[in-house]
């Protein structure tokens, strides 16, 4: 089981903010007496459940950086033990831009399924050009499926968490097929 993390919200297995981040293409910065550097979010994160972030011992997070929101729309669904406050055990964050109606831009991304952040690129893929229709999104939550490797380390069987994961990211591409 991944230890608990002193960096709270970035905690790769766990977070809700991780996903989000990655799919909004947002960038860290990370500063040390050494210096400064600033990578993409998703750079940030390692799949090891000890030593799950590339962030030196001597760096901070001295901050996040979000490009400008354009005309992305964005999703996020989490699958959790309560409705009150509680960390995921699946999230799914979807962030689309659309060019004449269809998608010009997909990036799906899902948190504690592995032990950091995870891009669905097939299903991104499958998304690109098609307009935002049944098909396209039974298609995308299909691809996402694979994608999803949880480990056991929430009360939840990994099997579950691993079957939601098309459900959520359906879910997620729907409500913004709604949204448009």
């Amino acid at each position: 089981m991944p230890r608990r993390s002193p960096y709270g919200v970035f905690e790769g297995a766990s977070s809700d903010c991780a996903p989000i981040l990655c799919a909004l293409g947002a960038r860290v910065r990370l500063v040390s007496k050494r210096g400064a550097r600033t990578i993409p979010v998703q750079q940030l994160y390692r799949r090891d459940g000890i030593d799950y972030l590339t962030k030196r011992p001597d760096e901070i997070l001295a901050e996040i950086a979000l490009p400008p929101a354009g005309r992305w729309k964005t999703a996020y669904r989490k699958l959790r033990r309560r409705e009150a406050f509680d960390f995921p055990v699946l999230g799914v964050a979807a962030a689309l831009r659309f060019e004449r109606g269809a998608v010009a831009e997909a990036r799906i991304w899902l948190g504690a399924v592995s032990m950091a952040p995870i891009e669905a690129t097939e299903a991104q893929s499958a998304l690109r050009g098609r307009l935002l229709e049944d098909d396209a999104i039974m298609e995308a939550a299909g691809l996402a499926y694979p994608r999803a490797k949880p480990v056991d380390n929430t009360d939840f069987a990994v099997r579950y968490r691993k079957e939601m994961t098309p459900l959520l990211v359906a879910d997620a591409l729907r409500s913004l097929a709604e949204s448009r």
